[in-house]
């Protein structure tokens, strides 16, 4: 109750009155199957087309030789589970939209794998002819510049070409000169790279495919050495400012002075012993002499230029290292952290360096930078690429790239946990450090690789289709996100149609029913046994007695994508898209019959032609029977439940039941210890009466009014005071649903001529 105790304005919020109850979706469905890969655990995925069921599951199953004989021909206890990708092709065809895929793992199943060391590689990227020196090549990040040794190698990983060193290298393609001739033209399509000589010790990283199975074979996973940004240096404070001037007169080539004139800054006194100015393309120390007559004398450490015309810029550049050598100014510090690894080049050497803090621009380095890094200089942050590619026979293929990943720290831009949260196809665990940094300078820095600088390819993944059984389908409880088989399909709520296409095994039709008859909120769609006749299909239907399932017959004929080969599929899949379409274009009141099997044969699209006289002993047992007729297609041509209860007969009824209760469900949670009261009642009257109203608008219930459709009472007539007093709101509701026109009868008669009298 709000309190008034000042005067004042006081604006409240009060409740407008009853709240609407939102109808529930009935078209999402749920399956349980064998895939070629994809999650083993973890909470059913989310699919919403085939494509994408693809990209998660992978594609086609083949045929699983010696165990599809043994499965087939289990009467009992059998399936053909490896036709789950094509039933849920054929759900999606038939108009499904949303499809929750749990994968069905064998317990003897494992994980393809494969560890890397430590070393370095660049590939060459450009051909170069026997006899040349010159090489382009993909990166120098790792490399320690010039004199660094390094072997030519084949991609073909057959043998080294050679061994020499780089004698110098451009940081522009990149591109290095080796200081030996190549004995062997070399090929960028082979995959020719050059290789640090010798190696890191030990392990570096393992690699393992996301999930079981031989899937993970087909894995092929590199680690690439990046360059996360560049950055320039900038000048440090306590170099003072700069000066910009010009020759006063021409300079002859690797003159020891030259001559510039005098301009604010160039004076000996604000200036330390040795400065560095920049002439024309070059950088050149200097000593700086007193100004005399409006002109500089400036004296070279080194005298190696070209000549120069009078009126040449000359300008200064600053250092960017602090005194002490331990620090230095870079714009852009942000995009560093503790412990990046940084490559500078400089004088001919490429130098790495661990970051061991940041302080605005100031960025302090783990050891001591070279004395010549002057503003505008650049600094590469390494970091490192992991690309994961799959594919097979088959045709599928996947690739994924996660770059800038951080190769020292555990944090989460780190390699091993970056992969971990972010890679899809596979799974990384550090087995010691992944990198090896350089002992001094002129050492390389090591990376994740392997020794003939290729790719990782995973071995050993195993299927376990050989220890495959029907438990793993009924699946366990280990609780929320660990459940498994069938009974992971608890973990989604909005699941309203479940299957387990293929599998005719009474173990996992059982637990089917019992996972919809305890939720009570999804219907299930049962396959019968392939190549069933009429007497065999209604000896199977014997055993269930449910009104929250149905059984479909027979099975359906297309043909398979890849080989072209006519195959018979369990109809659950297409059934549950037909489900799925029907209740999006007219409702869940609506019976799933009489539409269009889409996504199979033309012609001979049933597995067995089912005649109306065959029919007459089936629909009465509950089977609905999937016909051809001509001119019509193929269609379905039943809507029964498998009760035995004729208020339970119709799929419709049974599905429009599920959709309301779990609707108003979901609509009143709000009245949950709400004051149990007359207002609370007559609230909740009135919320569901709108909502029924609603329905019955939609042409879902029976009846010519409202009073005829349905009715709901929540008082003193539906409660005690004992019920009140243990916390009880009891509210009765009766609906009357409109049932199917299932025999449409006609009759005709004749008529008499009547004699007219006059």
């Amino acid at each position: 109750m709000p309190e008034y105790l000042s005067p004042g304005v006081y604006v409240e919020e009060v409740d407008a009155g009853p709240r609407p109850i939102a109808g529930v979706s009935t078209s999402t469905a749920g399956m349980v199957g064998v895939t070629a890969r994809g999650p083993a655990t973890g909470k059913p995925v989310l699919v919403t087309n085939f494509l994408e069921f693809q990209s998660t599951f992978g594609g086609y199953l083949p045929d699983p030789g010696p165990a599809a004989a043994l499965w087939a021909d289990d009467a009992a206890e059998g399936g053909r589970w490896w036709t789950f990708p094509l039933s849920v092709k054929g759900f999606f065809e038939n108009g499904g939209q949303r499809l929750y895929v749990k994968r069905v793992v064998p317990g003897g199943a494992t994980a393809a794998s494969g560890v890397l060391g430590l070393g370095l590689t660049t590939a060459v990227t450009r051909d170069a002819a026997a006899g040349g020196t010159t090489v382009d090549v993909r990166s120098l990040i790792g490399f320690a510049g010039a004199g660094q040794p390094v072997e030519v190698w084949r991609g073909d990983g057959t043998a080294a070409l050679q061994t020499t060193s780089i004698a110098s290298y451009s940081a522009s393609g990149p591109r290095v000169e080796l200081a030996d001739p190549l004995v062997a033209g070399l090929s960028a399509a082979r995959g020719d790279h050059l290789r640090v000589a010798g190696g890191g010790t030990g392990d570096s990283v393992r690699f393992t495919a996301a999930s079981p199975g031989v899937w993970g074979q087909g894995l092929r996973v590199h680690v690439t050495p990046v360059a996360g940004a560049t950055l320039p240096l900038q000048a440090d404070p306590g170099e003072g400012r700069p000066f910009v001037t010009t020759l006063a007169e021409a300079a002859a080539a690797d003159s020891a002075t030259v001559t510039v004139r005098a301009v604010p800054g160039l004076d000996p006194d604000e200036l330390p012993d040795q400065v560095w100015v920049g002439v024309g393309a070059g950088r050149h120390r200097v000593t700086v002499g007193a100004p005399s007559d409006g002109e500089v004398v400036l004296t070279f450490a080194t005298a190696d230029h070209p000549a120069w015309p009078a009126g040449t810029a000359v300008q200064r550049v600053r250092r960017a290292t602090s005194a002490d050598g331990a620090a230095v100014r870079v714009a852009g510090a942000s995009r560093l952290y503790p412990d990046a690894l940084v490559q500078i080049d400089s004088a001919g050497t490429i130098r790495t360096r661990r970051v061991t803090a940041i302080r605005g621009d100031e960025v302090t380095i783990d050891g001591t930078l070279p004395a010549g890094l002057l503003e505008n200089d650049r600094l590469t942050l390494v970091e490192a690429e992991v690309t994961a590619g799959y594919s097979d026979a088959r045709g599928d293929a996947v690739t994924e790239r996660l770059g800038n990943l951080r190769l020292l720290g555990d944090g989460p831009s780190s390699l091993v946990t970056a992969v971990n949260s972010r890679s899809q196809l596979v799974r990384a665990e550090g087995l010691g450090p992944l990198v090896a940094l350089p002992a001094g300078d002129g050492e390389p820095l090591l990376f994740p690789s392997l020794p003939d600088g290729g790719g990782l390819g995973l071995a050993d993944g195993d299927d376990g289709y050989a220890g495959l059984s029907v438990a793993d389908f009924a699946g366990a409880d280990g609780g929320s996100g660990a459940r498994t088989g069938i009974v992971a399909l608890e973990d989604v709520d909005e699941v309203a149609i479940v299957a387990v296409p293929g599998m005719w095994s009474g173990t996992v039709q059982s637990a089917l029913i019992a996972h919809c008859e305890y939720m009570k909120d999804r219907f299930a769609i049962l396959d019968p046994r392939e190549g069933l006749g009429v007497d065999g299909v209604l000896e199977f239907r014997e055993p269930f007695d449910t009104s929250y399932a149905a059984l479909y017959q027979p099975w359906v004929t297309t043909l398979h994508p890849v080989t072209g080969a006519a195959v018979d599929l369990p109809p659950s899949g297409h059934v549950a898209g037909i489900y799925a379409r029907v209740d999006v274009e007219r409702g869940v009141h609506k019976a799933p019959a009489n539409a269009i099997i889409r996504g199979i044969r033309a012609r001979d699209g049933l597995a067995q032609h089912l005649t109306r006289r065959h029919q007459d002993l089936l629909n009465p047992r509950g089977i609905n029977a999937l016909r051809f007729f001509p001119g019509q297609g193929h269609r379905v041509w039943g809507a029964r439940t498998l009760s035995s209860d004729p208020a339970w007969r119709y799929v419709n009824v049974r599905r429009l039941f599920l959709f309301l209760e779990e609707s108003i469900d979901e609509g009143t949670q709000w009245v949950v210890f709400e004051p149990n009261a007359e207002s609370l009642w007559a609230l909740v009257r009135q919320t569901v009466e709108n909502f029924l109203g609603t329905v019955w608008r939609s042409g879902a219930l029976a009846g010519t009014t409202p009073d005829e459709a349905f009715f709901v009472a929540c008082d003193r007539t539906t409660m005690t005071e004992d019920d009140v007093l243990n916390g009880r709101l009891i509210c009765v509701v009766g609906v009357a649903p409109v049932h199917p026109a299932e025999f449409v009868v006609f009759r005709v008669q004749q008529k008499t001529r009547e004699t007219q009298l006059a």
